[in-house]
């Protein structure tokens, strides 16, 4: 006589395992959607740099931070230069903030849009 098939012990009946699939699914779906297209390629970064300098002696002022769109910065080295990287393309804005002994000029809002791959040029002066 052959020998019965011992049932499993935890049997599951087919819709069960289409409804569990089809959760994981989507629960991946969500877990991954944050990662497409939020982020843009490479080639869509612009850069700011410059160099910062004292508006009387025209010598580079080390220490100012620049910051651009609110959370990115660079700050200026021993002879005034900035870069500050991976900017995103399209309308853009900066603020200063110099450092003890000099006065931070306003910032701005840039009239002229980033370009993708894009290195502008922003050169600041700073008065005591």
């Amino acid at each position: 006589m052959p020998k019965k098939a011992s049932p499993s012990p935890n049997p599951k009946r087919p819709c069960d395992m289409r409804l569990a699939r089809v959760r994981f699914a989507l629960g991946l779906d969500v877990l991954l959607a944050g990662c497409g297209p939020a982020i843009p390629p490479a080639g869509n970064y612009a850069t700011v740099s410059g160099r910062v300098t004292d508006a009387v002696t025209g010598a580079g002022v080390a220490g100012t931070t620049i910051s651009v769109n609110v959370v990115l910065s660079g700050t200026s080295d021993a002879n005034g230069n900035y870069r500050v990287t991976n900017v995103p393309t399209g309308p853009w804005s900066y603020s200063v903030q110099a450092p003890a002994g000099y006065n931070s000029p306003a910032g701005s809002d840039s009239n002229t849009p980033l370009a993708p791959g894009e290195t502008r040029t922003l050169d600041i002066s700073l008065t005591k």
